[in-house]
């Protein structure tokens, strides 16, 4: 019924919402409405207002009213709907699309620059209702048969890439072809001038021709990993202007970029290349990329970085050189890099050329336990105390050698004799050791890193961790024998169980065979030690005391680690029987063995400055067997 025409004296009633109590009381409303009345207002008499207390209920904000203070379903809101009677499901004056600037809508479509929402029935229903119609933009694209599409968004995996490109849409924004087949492994885009993400990762291109990507200008993002390219040829990539990320990862094929292969790529942030075979980055490679912040070259093997390769990188932040082989650089090779912030390396070296941007924490490894950027020995500290152990340990164990062979004639052809010789012998192997160390200190003084590599993989380096091996572990060895003959010699002090000087050299041959064999079978195996065993450190060794797992580790720890505490397990056995006989002998025990246990108790002295030598070895490598497996 038509109130408008109805008696005066009819009464009507209806819900509405007043937002203002200020209003309130009020006994007459008028209509906004020319077509019952000539002034533009139809004035009805308002009777007692009721408040209903299920209205009340429903109003949770002001967001759930419109303007005109109609209630509209909370469902509706942000949400573009019309129903079967062609009518906005919410406020016919647009509120319920208000507020919405921080809706994801999800599970819905999101109209482009607009907070509108519609159900995806809604979208390619010949009804335009985005603000811009882009819910009725590309309606009529054609799915690529075997592809899998949405909207602009095209993903064929395995497939022929010809058949694709005849039916694919000129206005695809991303496309993703792994996998899929180019003919004569030759890559060929046509234009598609809308494409903002193309991944073409294991698709077997073996070649780019330069300009191939030109009609692609805004393309944004570029994925050609795991491909078999040999060679990026100059200008590969031109007009790629708006490129913003560039992987080429896992080209294990790829030796070569030419110079200019990368040139107008101003606004590319990201560039990965590892996983390659380039071992050599030329000048003039990134000229291009003024604006690359990240840069990611690991594992391809590197072994040669001119001079000025990296000059034009000037807004670079990080770089990631890990897993490769150079071995030499130009001082001033990071000097224009004013904004790098982090780098990883494989050697300290780069650390020490690091411009000042870069922090001593951002820079990765860390320095070397032994050596600075200047020195091959970090301190004076350590130099000094580097060539009085060298000098005592060289003059100090001849001088015992050339004592014992004359002063003690009648002990020639006895074993303790022939063991204590030895273990002089080993001793002074040592002394020999950190003099090569030393001199070596005194040859690079002043420049050392830049040396760093060479030295640690010359044949003096080598031969100096093989000697110091040997005489580590011939002194193990020595002192584990000379300890059991103490221990014999006391036990059994009247002969029934003794080492025999025959007895003595055959086991002296074999101690001297087993130290060389293992010391040497390290620079021979160059497959398991990667030819570095005794390359770690500046100094030679191959102790086990890194946290990391290098190459041969397992070989170090079980030599330096468990052979030597096994080795210093029987000599704590040994002394500590030796030392209960001692006690438990009478005063009137036998001139012999009142000599052989003086003679026990002057050799614990050299038993025990060996074992506080070799013990913390032991203990700091098994530590670092514990934090590997952390």
């Amino acid at each position: 019924m038509d109130w408008s025409q109805s008696d005066v004296n009819r009464v009507f009633t209806d819900n509405i919402v007043i937002s203002n109590p200020d209003r309130l009381p009020f006994h007459r409303y008028g209509v906004p409405d020319k077509s019952y009345s000539d002034e533009g207002f139809y004035d009805v008499t308002v009777g007692p207002v009721v408040c209903k207390s299920e209205i009340s209920k429903n109003v949770s904000s002001s967001q759930s009213l419109c303007y005109d203070g109609k209630l509209y379903n909370y469902t509706d809101h942000c949400i573009m709907r019309v129903n079967e009677r062609n009518d906005i499901n919410g406020c016919r004056d647009m509120t319920h699309l208000q507020h919405c600037g921080n809706l994801t809508c999800p599970g819905l479509y999101r109209c482009q620059q607009s907070t509108t929402c519609l159900l995806f029935d809604e979208v390619c229903d010949n009804i335009r209702q985005c603000p811009h119609g882009d819910d009725e933009v590309g309606c009529d694209v054609t799915c690529p048969i075997g592809c899998s599409c949405e909207g602009f968004v095209f993903i064929c995996h395995q497939k022929e890439v010809e058949k694709i490109f005849k039916d694919l849409s000129v206005e695809a924004r991303k496309l993703d072809l792994s996998s899929s087949l180019f003919p004569n492994n030759n890559l060929i885009v046509p234009a598609y001038t809308y494409l903002a993400d193309f991944k073409l990762f294991n698709c077997s291109i073996d070649k780019i021709m330069p300009y191939s990507f030109e009609q692609l200008m805004n393309l944004l993002h570029l994925d050609l990993s795991s491909n078999k390219l040999k060679v990026l040829q100059s200008y590969t990539f031109y007009g790629l202007t708006k490129l913003v990320t560039l992987n080429l990862k896992g080209n294990l094929m790829l030796g070569f970029i030419k110079p200019s292969a990368f040139v107008a790529l101003p606004n590319v942030k990201d560039l990965e290349l590892s996983g390659t075979r380039i071992k050599t980055l030329f000048n003039g490679t990134f000229i291009g990329l003024e604006n690359l912040e990240t840069f990611n070259i690991t594992g391809n093997g590197l072994t040669t970085v001119e001079e000025n390769v990296f000059d034009g990188l000037v807004s670079l932040l990080t770089i990631d050189l890990t897993q490769n082989d150079v071995t030499k650089v130009s001082p001033d090779i990071f000097s224009r890099l004013s904004h790098l912030t982090k780098m990883k390396t494989d050697s300290y070296i780069f650390c020490c050329l690091k411009p000042e941007s870069v922090s001593a924490e951002n820079c990765f490894p860390k320095m070397d336990e032994f050596s600075s950027c200047s020195n091959l020995m970090r301190n004076d500290v350590l130099r000094v105390c580097l060539w009085t152990i060298a000098i005592n340990a060289l003059i100090g164990n001849i001088g015992v050698i050339i004592y014992r062979i004359i002063n003690e004639q009648t002990l020639l052809f006895k074993a303790n004799w022939l063991f204590i010789m030895n273990l002089g012998v080993s001793d002074m192997l040592m002394g020999v050791y950190l003099g090569i160390i030393a001199v070596a200190d005194m040859y690079y003084s002043g420049n050392y890193i830049l040396h760093d590599r060479e030295w640690r993989d010359s044949f003096v380096c080598k031969l100096a961790g093989i000697i110091a091996a040997i005489s580590c572990e011939a002194s193990v060895c020595f002192v584990m024998l000379t300890t059991f003959d103490c221990y014999l010699m006391v036990k059994f002090p009247f002969g029934g169980w003794r080492i025999t000087y025959k007895i003595a050299k055959v086991s002296t041959l074999v101690c001297w065979l087993f130290v060389v064999i293992i010391a040497v079978v390290p620079i021979l195996d160059t497959t398991y030690f990667s030819n570095m065993f005794y390359s770690r450190t500046a100094v030679c060794l191959a102790l086990p005391f890194s946290r990391q797992k290098v190459s041969g580790w397992e070989y170090s720890t079980a030599i330096f680690v468990f052979y030597n505490s096994i080795a210093f397990t029987v000599i704590a056995w040994c002394q500590l029987s030796i030392y209960n006989v001692a006690k438990s002998s009478n005063r009137i025990m036998a001139k012999r063995t009142k000599q052989d246990i003086t003679l026990a108790r002057r050799l614990f002295l050299i038993v025990l400055t060996d074992f506080l030598c070799w013990f913390p070895v032991g203990i700091m490598g098994k530590s670092s067997i514990n934090q590997c497996k952390k």
